[in-house]
């Protein structure tokens, strides 16, 4: 397993098509692991992730309290990576979502979870309604910045 500390810009290209979905890992105050899904989340480059995400979601709270996470990617092209790095808050409240925050996660490590007996072939998808999708523009402007 292929392991780098900077995203590809394949990968970063999925990441800011604004409907990638990933997946979060962070640690509970116990010690136990945490994960949740994000939509909100832009490559600033190689090196740097954005999630935008609701000051009161238990991810928010166990970054502002351990910064460790782990973000899996899964797309169709057969991609499928884990992004090991640490989150700081970047931004306490968006301009656009009053309750949401900007997190930065540094990078540390980019391994490659490909296997040799099956292929990625879609990734997580969810149906969202036209409501949504103007927030998201909202937002990715906003991360964008």
């Amino acid at each position: 397993m292929m392991s780098i500390n900077k995203l590809s810009q394949e990968v970063i290209d999925i990441i800011n098509r604004q409907t990638t979905i990933v997946v979060v890992a962070t640690v509970d105050e116990d010690g136990s692991p945490r994960t949740a899904p994000f939509g909100w989340v832009y490559a600033k480059d190689s090196g740097t992730l954005r999630l935008s995400m609701s000051r009161s979601h238990d991810t928010y709270k166990n970054i502002v309290r351990d910064r460790r996470v782990m973000v899996c990617l899964m797309e169709e092209g057969n991609i499928a990576i884990s992004i090991k790095g640490t989150a700081q808050v970047c931004k306490e409240q968006l301009n656009v979502r009053g309750h949401c925050a900007m997190v930065e996660v540094d990078i540390k490590d980019v391994k490659s979870d490909v296997t040799s007996v099956a292929s990625v072939i879609q990734g997580i998808k969810c149906k969202i309604n036209e409501r949504y999708v103007e927030i998201t523009n909202n937002v990715y402007t906003e991360m964008i910045e």
